[in-house]
């Protein structure tokens, strides 16, 4: 599954023209290491299959084509070489610890086909259970003929085999027992946070959760690493901000590298330090090249007064790495000396301090290194805060200090260093620095999956499916796949597409995606999602869950607020009123007081919560709403009063609005002449208007001929 669906991760986004690669700790770094399976079975003919059978569920346009029947069933009878769950724990009492995968590797498993068959089988069975948990797979509608022709009776058999779990739980634990790192992973979280059928066990999710850590530590520090544009996006902002498709999406994806290579012909420094950064790195039709991309950082460097400082520090990283040329520490000391004389570049201080650290350019200098730490930590260096809290912890340079090496390996790790997190993870597992937190660390061990993992790259993919490729289906499925993991961005993104595109037809696809909805609250106590749910409760698409979401009133509610808008009011209440108010649920806690849908109609309270919810936004984007909101509403108080008076009503408004505002008494007799009259006079004042305004535009016209050049 990995192989079918993968590539980088970052959290930091990195603008092109000032690309710079990240140098590791204190040692020169390792390259980041292959996805998480053996290298021998790369081109094995079963893992390809595999692989084939994921990209085929990808690419269907629809969840209703017949081809992502046969996908379904070619996973599924991919996981039929897994031993089933009993024979599993079973095993799994005579291994102690660890996994077993690890039980097995010298005594069951011989040979390269029963290896990659085991491999397979349980990537499969990880696949089908996150997606069987969104509610994508429906085992009972496989039976019968595949589109290929082929009878799929048995296959889903042994993968529906259960005991008291539901299918999908049970294909989850047994991928995580055969040693599936994402399948831990996503059972670990549940663990941790006590969900999906599985009983809260916060040591197990730890030690659970420590193990897939260590082995991404394995991986070493992925040395290049660079933010795709979307990253963790969530669907719902696109959509909310209008950007959720461009026509030049496409064709900026395809000719940027030309455009390039165009520039860098014309001695573009900005251009040739963006080829040698895809150099560096490969992709978007550019090979990777290690010598290539020194040549064009060559150029970058050496132009015109001395060139790009970004340029000299990834020349001097590749010298001391040595990257597409020979290693040479001193080359190295003096292109991060230029980068910080031309433009002060944070990481070229922390390259610095490794030579220096290391004793690489010249003798060890602790202090000298403790110097360069301290200048990148300053200029918000991850790898300096990093390596600043290893010298104060190790006492190197100064004098000890194992809480003050905490506190700054904590800001090293907001930051995004990417090795900070499983070291936090450690001191808060063990306890010995500070007191034992089991919570702390498993969260710090999460956190570094995710960077290990890759997960950010399965969601840039997603992105790409929808953007690019415009198949919300294939992006359904691979976010469904990482948001198993524990991954919010990625939740949130299948509740979306759930509700908002044909991805899924089926007529369950909104109580699906409230159960998502739901499992994002619990888990994160997102205000989003409580937003979300909040709208599909009110519009009435999904029924109200009465154990969830009827566990919080909002003190404003009517006597006769229905269950619906009792949980919908609820949900809003929490996200505006929490310890960091929410303007979007601010916002339509007012449009319901507007309009008495569940709580008591008032105007005035509807303005209020409108401003609050501006002054709640931290961007102009999440104000523009609200101020709308309150000019909208003040207009419409306005021309409803207006309305009434001549005996047209409220527009829309409950007249519980205008209660103080005398309603004109007519008796029979008399309405006609009365609403003659008012009808008279409305006629009256709209031709006045449409004659000025007609008037203005022909007076436009006239001017712009006057102004025409005469012939």
């Amino acid at each position: 599954m990995r192989r079918a669906i993968a590539r980088a991760r970052v959290r930091k986004k990195t603008p092109w023209h000032h690309v710079v690669v990240i140098v590791a700790a204190l040692v020169a770094s390792a390259r980041a290491g292959d996805d998480d399976e053996v290298q021998h079975s790369e081109s094995s003919a079963i893992l390809d299959d595999h692989a084939r059978a994921l990209e085929q569920l990808i690419a269907q346009p629809t969840h209703t084509a017949p081809l992502v029947k046969d996908a379904f069933v070619k996973l599924a009878n991919q996981a039929r070489h897994a031993p089933t769950l009993r024979e599993l724990r079973e095993k799994a009492l005579t291994v102690g610890s660890g996994t077993v995968e690890q039980a097995l590797a010298e005594d069951d498993i011989e040979g390269a086909d029963e290896r990659d068959r085991w491999i397979a089988a349980r990537e499969a069975l990880y696949a089908l259970s996150a997606l069987g948990k969104v509610g994508l797979v429906d085992e009972d509608a496989f039976v019968g003929e595949t589109a290929s022709g082929e009878d799929d009776y048995g296959a889903f058999e042994r993968l529906t085999e259960t005991g008291s779990e539901t299918w999908y739980q049970s294909a989850l634990q047994r991928a995580a027992l055969m040693g599936d790192d994402w399948a831990r992973t996503a059972l670990g979280f549940r663990l941790w946070k006590g969900f999906d059928g599985v009983e809260k066990d916060e040591e197990r999710a730890l030690s659970m959760l420590r193990d897939v850590a260590t082995t991404g530590l394995g991986r070493g520090p992925t040395t290049y690493e660079l933010e795709a544009p979307s990253g963790a996006e969530w669907l719902r902002d696109r959509d909310r901000d209008a950007g959720w498709y461009s026509e030049s999406i496409a064709a900026k994806a395809a000719d940027q590298v030309a455009m390039e290579i165009d520039a860098a012909a014309r001695g573009d420094d900005g251009a040739h330090a963006q080829l040698g950064y895809r150099a560096l790195v490969g992709g978007r039709g550019v090979e990777q090249n290690e010598r290539a991309a020194f040549e064009h950082f060559v150029e970058a460097a050496r132009r015109r007064g001395g060139g790009l400082p970004e340029a000299h520090y990834n020349l001097g990283f590749m010298y001391m790495n040595g990257m597409g040329t020979e290693k040479n520490y001193t080359a190295a000391r003096e292109e991060f000396l230029r980068a910080i004389s031309k433009g002060q570049i944070a990481p070229a201080y922390n390259g610095l301090g490794v030579l220096a650290f290391n004793g690489l350019a010249s003798e060890q200098n602790y202090t000298e290194a403790m110097l360069y730490f301290t200048a990148a930590s300053k200029l918000e260096d991850p790898d300096g805060y990093f390596n600043l809290a290893q010298m104060y912890t190790a006492g190197h340079g100064v004098e000890a200090n194992a809480t003050y090496g905490l506190e700054i390996m904590e800001k090293a790790s907001e930051l995004g260093h990417w090795r900070a997190p499983y070291e936090l993870g450690m001191v808060y597992a063990l306890g010995e620095v500070v007191e034992k937190n089991v919570t702390k660390a498993a969260r710090y061990f999460h956190i570094f999956i995710e960077e290990r993992f890759n997960w950010a790259e399965h969601r840039n993919e997603a992105i790409e499916e929808v953007l690019l490729h415009q198949n919300p289906w294939g992006a359904l499925v691979r976010y469904a796949l990482v948001s198993s993991l524990g991954s919010e961005s990625a939740a949130n993104n299948v509740a979306w597409l759930l509700r908002k595109t044909d991805a899924y037809t089926s007529e369950n696809k909104f109580e699906l995606a409230a159960r998502m909805l739901r499992e994002i609250i619990y888990c994160y106590a997102s205000p989003e999602a409580r937003v979300d749910l909040a709208g599909l409760l009110s519009e009435r698409k999904v029924r109200p869950d009465l154990t969830f979401d009827l566990k919080d009133h909002y003190d404003q509610l009517v006597p006769n607020a229905s269950t619906y808008e009792i949980a919908a009011t609820g949900h809003l209440s929490v996200a505006a009123f929490g310890e960091k108010p929410y303007a979007e649920a601010l916002v339509n806690l007012g449009w319901a007081h507007l309009f008495g849908r569940g709580v008591a109609i008032n105007a005035s309270r509807s303005l209020e919560l409108f401003a609050a919810g501006a002054a709640a936004s931290e961007t102009s984007y999440e104000a523009t709403p609200c101020v709308f909101a309150i000019v909208m509403t003040k207009f419409w108080l306005f021309a409803a009063a207006a309305s009434r008076s001549l005996s047209f009503g409220s527009l829309g408004l409950p007249a519980e609005h205008f209660s103080a505002l005398p309603t004109p008494k007519l008796n029979f007799s008399t309405v006609r002449g009365f609403m003659a009259v008012r009808i008279l006079r409305l006629i009256e004042v709209i031709e006045r208007y449409v004659l000025f305004g007609l008037s203005l535009a022909l007076a436009g016209v006239l001017a712009y001929r006057a102004m025409l050049p005469s012939r």
